[in-house]
């Protein structure tokens, strides 16, 4: 008997049967079930269809288990201004209203809104703003005038440049762990000579909660269309789909707080659904409409 022969159709015969034996206990059941999850989302946009709401983007696949994050804006007040946009004490105008920091000198505007929103703008490349630039070194002065203020790429979520009145312009929202943190905002224009303006509202600390918890499928949240525009007559456009954070706080209900008082509190997993008329923010927990 050719030994070496039997042996290699052994081996062949045993690895044919643990092809089947992964079929049948894995990759068949996980066939099946993607093929149902499939079936499933497509009876459901046909649902939507019918009560007027149109999906145009792709569903995004069920998310992972999150946790809600502790979250507090970022404190600025006049010596943070003074230390990073302002060379010295001298010829700096500050004036204090109730809610807000206005700092000035002939070059440097500078505006701080409740302690949290701040505002920048450098009044001299303004007026001396003429023709074109080199759109690389305007993204560069972008980048080394937020990497002074201690915001990187990775703090960045989705931001979208393009040319705007003679500007390079970038608009983003703050990123965590590759998702986004609603209720901030980062918007900056440039030249190759530098940063000519910014608005900024930033979380200055974002931890993990203590236990994760399951999100709800993103096409249990779409459902929740259904009945947010029950009473609609015109038609709703799905346009775009995410899973991140969303702070429930209002903005304008931030005063002027003292460095141990900042406002803060907790974002919550949501599904951001954004349509033709808006956004609306879904707790990915329960399906609460959060904001709409």
């Amino acid at each position: 008997m050719n030994w070496s022969k039997a042996k290699t159709i052994l081996i062949v015969v045993f690895l044919i049967a643990d092809i089947f034996l992964l079929y049948e206990s894995y990759l068949g059941p996980l066939a099946l079930r993607m093929a149902r999850d499939k079936e499933n989302t497509k009876e459901i946009v046909d649902y939507l269809e019918k009560q007027g709401i149109s999906v145009k983007n792709a569903i995004p696949k069920p998310g992972s288990p999150k946790t809600a994050l502790d979250v507090k804006y970022k404190y600025f007040d006049e010596q943070y201004a003074m230390k990073n946009f302002f060379d010295g004490l001298e010829d700096v105008d500050v004036k204090n209203y109730d809610d807000r920091i206005v700092m000035e000198n002939k070059d440097i505007y500078v505006e701080i809104n409740g302690n949290v929103e701040l505002i920048y703008t450098n009044k001299a490349l303004i007026e001396g703003q003429t023709g074109s630039f080199d759109e690389g070194e305007a993204q560069k002065k972008i980048e080394a005038f937020l990497k002074k203020m201690g915001i990187n790429q990775k703090d960045r979520y989705s931001g979208i440049k393009k040319m705007k009145n003679g500007y390079l312009e970038m608009n983003c929202s703050q990123g965590y762990k590759g998702t986004f943190l609603d209720r901030s905002c980062l918007e900056i224009q440039a030249t190759d000579k530098g940063v000519v303006s910014m608005k900024m509202l930033w979380f200055e600390t974002v931890n993990n909660g203590k236990a994760k918890k399951e999100v709800i499928p993103p096409v249990n949240a779409l459902m929740k269309l259904s009945e947010l525009y029950k009473d609609e007559e015109q038609n709703i456009i799905v346009l775009d789909m995410s899973l991140g954070y969303y702070f429930n706080t209002d903005v304008e209900d931030v005063k002027e707080f003292d460095v141990t008082t900042v406002k803060e509190g907790t974002a919550i997993p949501v599904w951001k659904v954004i349509t033709d008329t808006g956004k609306i923010y879904i707790n990915a927990y329960n399906g609460i409409v959060e904001k709409n």
